[in-house]
């Protein structure tokens, strides 16, 4: 019947047929899942498979379904076989123990991970972030563990590491394998469950990802077992860490998970830039439809230099612009993101030291409180830029040369405005520091 099956079904790639068991008898025919979350990658597939199906039985074959556990026969104790013969399975429906058996049932058993909406093709980087991303695009078009096994991506907070986890998890998930995604502390925090017998953990998981390694640093107990675990992993498995921290937060892990991690690739997630940033805050703003202006945005992705710190920020700015019914003015946007969770603008810094260099002057000159002409116009034109290409409040731009009141920054805006439209000397100063500025 398998192959008579097979022959009605679209010649499609089926992984969601291959895990399968099918367990006939009289007049009825089982259809049994290896776990209980199987039963959700199936679901989108049930139909057709069902249709299939009759056409292979016999008319009035009743079909039902049912998730595979763990069988504990008792041995006869007269020596004789048993009542019943042995019903027929196919060599895909061998029932076997579910991953959430080998955790104590006094304790939340972590789920078998079904994938998230999250993919690789999701996430944003350019050439500073490609080689993580590309390694994670080779290890999920392989099979497990033939190529970077395992696999650590370590960097900062908010640089992707956990969307990456996820997007991989989604796609094992589609391709039918069994896959456990679970914080490194929660799942050592289970050890007992697993650690006495690891190669009979590997029998029922394909990948393991374990996020947020750094939370394990100083349990030598729990690292201790991620060794063994390791050690015992088969050929044809997966695992993928993530570490939030440095190369020298790495190194504070017990030496031997260290070398163990540094057999496969360990690779770093770098902070995204600010073409990143703004590329996610343009298509997240056309996907909600916020009403925020190409300058905004700029303003809000060189205020937050992390992408939770940007998706806090787009969470605020939709619910003030729900209240305010769509209109949001700059000083809106200021004001919320001085709310916290932002940074200020980095480069006035660079500013200051072009203008400095351009007009023979020194920055504490810039930055003091001189009155001379010619260095109160240089002011006025670093305060204009700073405004201008990094979205700097005029408070802050107050605070930052030498305490001024913001309607002294006002005014040194507006005089470099009116000027650009008259004075090349001015349009010449303001076009080299703007190409300069980060």
């Amino acid at each position: 019947m398998d192959e008579a099956l097979e022959q009605r079904l679209p010649h499609e790639p089926r992984p969601w047929l291959h895990g399968l068991g099918v367990l006939e008898a009289e007049g009825t025919v089982e259809i049994i899942f290896p776990h209980a979350l199987y039963e959700r990658f199936f679901s989108p597939y049930r139909q057709m498979f069902e249709t299939a199906l009759r056409q292979c039985l016999p008319a009035g074959t009743h079909v039902r379904y049912r998730t595979a556990v763990i069988s504990r026969r008792q041995p006869a104790t007269d020596g004789t076989s048993p009542p019943h013969a042995p019903q027929r399975v196919t060599a895909a429906a061998r029932p076997t123990e579910p991953v959430e058996n080998l955790f104590p049932a006094d304790k939340q058993a972590p789920p078998l991970s079904s994938g998230s909406h999250k993919t690789l093709d999701d996430f944003l980087c350019n050439a500073k972030n490609a080689f993580p991303l590309e390694a994670m695009r080779r290890i999920v078009r392989h099979a497990p563990g033939t190529i970077f096994q395992p696999l650590l991506l370590y960097g900062g907070s908010g640089t992707g590491k956990s969307h990456l986890l996820s997007a991989a998890a989604s796609q094992y998930a589609r391709q039918g394998l069994r896959v456990l995604t679970l914080p490194a502390s929660r799942f050592c925090r289970q050890a007992e469950a697993w650690a006495r017998r690891p190669e009979h953990f590997w029998q029922h998981v394909d990948v393991l990802l374990l996020d947020d390694l750094q939370d394990i640093i100083g349990q030598e107990a729990w690292q201790g077992h991620l060794v063994s675990l390791l050690d015992q992993c088969p050929a044809q498995r997966q695992a993928i860490f993530a570490l939030t921290g440095t190369a020298q937060t790495f190194k504070r892990l017990q030496s031997r998970l260290v070398g163990r991690l540094e057999s496969g690739l360990v690779t770093e997630l770098l902070e995204p830039d600010l073409e990143i940033r703004l590329r996610y805050l343009q298509a997240v703003c056309r996907q909600r439809q916020l009403p925020l202006s190409h300058e905004e945005q700029l303003f809000l992705a060189r205020r937050c230099r992390q992408f939770r710190l940007l998706q806090g920020m787009l969470l605020k700015v939709a619910a003030f612009a729900e209240m305010r019914q769509g209109s949001l003015s700059r000083e809106d946007i200021e004001n919320i993101a001085r709310t916290g969770g932002t940074e200020p603008a980095v480069g006035h810094r660079e500013i200051v030291e072009e203008i400095c260099r351009l007009y023979a002057l020194r920055p504490e000159e810039v930055l003091g409180n001189g009155r001379r002409p010619q260095l109160v116009l240089a002011r006025q034109i670093a305060m204009y830029v700073c405004r201008r290409r990094l979205g700097l409040s005029y408070p802050e731009l107050g605070r930052m040369f030498g305490g001024r009141d913001h309607s002294t920054v006002v005014h040194a805006v507006k005089k470099i405005k009116q000027m650009l439209e008259s004075n090349k000397d001015v349009q010449n100063v303001v076009a080299a520091l703007e190409k300069s500025a980060p």
